[in-house]
């Protein structure tokens, strides 16, 4: 019913009956509207609201600074009384309780600048998908380290294929050598390679490698309370300008040419371009800055990462993938590593007790023979199969001879890769792989050949003299010479074998 019309035929002067006639109501009810204001509502039946059951576990919710999506969830999977009703409900009944949120004095955001050379920013941007249009790199991610000045604002960026506790200090100590200085002050969020976690008075538990590389480094490691990422701001501004500056426009083809079109980029956002908040290049105010940097570390251009490892019972250590063997009355004891991009150091208290080349890849195996000693007196095979491992680890071509050698002298194995070993360590490594890819070539299988094709002997000074191999072989070896009778001598001997053969015999 239109309560208008009934309004308005009664100011039109029709009675109650008329009007109940014309709209099909009794006149009581016609009686009863006209005295009710025309603009009433009809009351509403009270529901209670199926989100006000979570009100304090939002409120808490609230306080953890969680996704209103994961309250959701949480809601929905809430064991006691889930949460059945519409997903738009939910957020209607939360957003006031964030609102009011952002009206305490602790939600208010409070800037500050920093001091020249205090504060130095730092974080992590991800980038999936990337850009390049090399194809077998099309669809790869790529993580990149940022880091921003707080009084200056000069930014450095550097991508990477991972985000690994030694990435991040490779990359910080980098950051170090281009400002040609450490700031007083560091500060980021609480990443797994800086921070552990909390302890009983809310102070960081600091990742040991970070902490020592701190310590020397020389300055003061600074995280954010837990999510209070507003903290660092400015460096996770320069994350979104990184993405929304850098990106935006350009392909690159590989990580060269990513690293090339950063350091240009800049170059052009350090230089030329001017801050919004100070008005200057960041690279104006930096000269004001770098007297103010304590000095870099003396070993800043060969730093090795500090790292705990544990031995193994096969004697060995695990870093990244890589395993290296250590001497053998270590095993069970936890040892320093220090981690350099060439070397690797490892070391029982303040001894080094060995040194390993480093490997590239992964899942490589650094053998040192002699740390087996102590085992080689109680296992004599030990020692030949170590030193295989040893051998074909020197390259592809040593691995391949090797093979071949253990297969066709097998009856010998023991003491040949013994001779091939001690060989290795007199010629030294480039040498010996050279004369084994000699015998290689010649199908010459056996220690006795790489020791006559090694450099600097007759036979390997014969192959870049052009003097057949045969030949300066026979010179090289006097047994040769001992053994090998003159043609003529045969001939003479053939031809008086039956007078030969009734002559006394020291007569022959």
């Amino acid at each position: 019913m239109d309560r208008s019309v009934i309004y308005y035929l009664k100011q039109k002067g029709w009675s109650n009956t008329e009007i109940a006639a014309f709209v099909g109501h009794h006149r009581d009810t016609i009686a009863r509207v006209l005295r009710e204001p025309l603009d009433r509502e009809s009351p509403r039946r009270a529901r209670p609201s199926q989100v006000a059951v979570f009100q304090q576990q939002i409120e808490a919710w609230l306080e953890q600074r969680l996704p209103v999506q994961r309250m959701l969830e949480l809601a929905r999977d809430d064991p006691a009384h889930p949460y059945t009703g519409s997903e738009a409900a939910f957020y209607k009944y939360v957003q006031p309780l964030k609102q009011a949120r952002r009206a305490l004095p602790s939600a208010v955001a409070v800037r500050f600048e920093g001091l020249p050379g205090e504060l130095l920013q730092i974080d992590w941007g991800e980038v999936r998908q990337f850009p390049f249009t090399k194809p077998d790199l099309a669809g790869q991610t790529r993580y990149f380290f940022a880091a921003r000045l707080k009084y200056s604002r000069w930014m450095w960026v550097r991508f990477t294929t991972t985000m690994q506790e030694e990435m991040l200090l490779r990359c910080l100590l980098a950051c170090f050598v281009e400002l040609d200085g450490v700031p007083w002050v560091v500060t980021s969020g609480n990443m797994a390679t800086i921070t552990l976690g909390r302890d009983a008075q809310h102070q960081p538990i600091w990742h040991p490698a970070y902490q020592k590389f701190a310590v020397e480094c020389g300055f003061h490691p600074v995280v954010c309370a837990p999510a209070a990422a507003n903290q660092k701001g400015s460096v996770e501004n320069l994350v979104k300008f990184v993405r929304g500056n850098l990106l935006p426009g350009r392909t690159f083809y590989d990580d060269a040419d990513l690293a090339e079109g950063c350091a240009a980029w800049l170059q052009q956002v350090n230089t030329v371009r001017l801050s919004d908040a100070t008005g200057q290049p960041p690279s104006a105010l930096l000269a004001v800055e770098r007297p103010k940097f304590g000095p870099l570390p003396p070993q800043a251009h060969d730093y090795g990462i500090f790292d705990s490892v544990l031995v193994n019972h096969e004697g060995l250590v695990t870093i990244a993938t890589n395993r290296y063997s250590v001497p053998a009355h270590l095993v069970g004891r936890a040892l320093t590593a220090r981690l350099y991009l060439g070397r690797i150091e490892l070391y029982a208290g303040v001894d080094l007790v060995a040194t390993h080349a480093r490997h590239a890849g992964r899942h490589g195996r650094g053998i040192i023979p002699e740390h087996y000693e102590a085992v080689f007196a109680l296992k004599p095979r030990a020692r030949a199969l170590v030193y295989r491992d040893w051998l074909v680890g020197l390259s592809p071509v040593v691995g391949d001879y090797v093979g071949l050698l253990c297969r066709k002298r097998y009856g010998e194995m023991d003491a040949q890769l013994g001779a091939l070993y001690d060989l290795a360590q007199q010629l030294g490594r480039d040498q010996f792989v050279a004369a084994v890819e000699r015998a290689r070539r010649q199908q010459a299988l056996g220690a006795e050949y790489v020791r006559a094709l090694a450099p600097d002997t007759p036979l390997a000074r014969s192959q870049s003299t052009g003097t057949p191999p045969v030949a300066a072989a026979r010179r090289a070896d006097p047994r040769q010479r001992e053994v090998e009778r003159d043609l003529a001598h045969y001939e003479r001997y053939v031809a008086n074998r039956d007078a030969l053969a009734g002559a006394p015999e020291g007569a022959q």
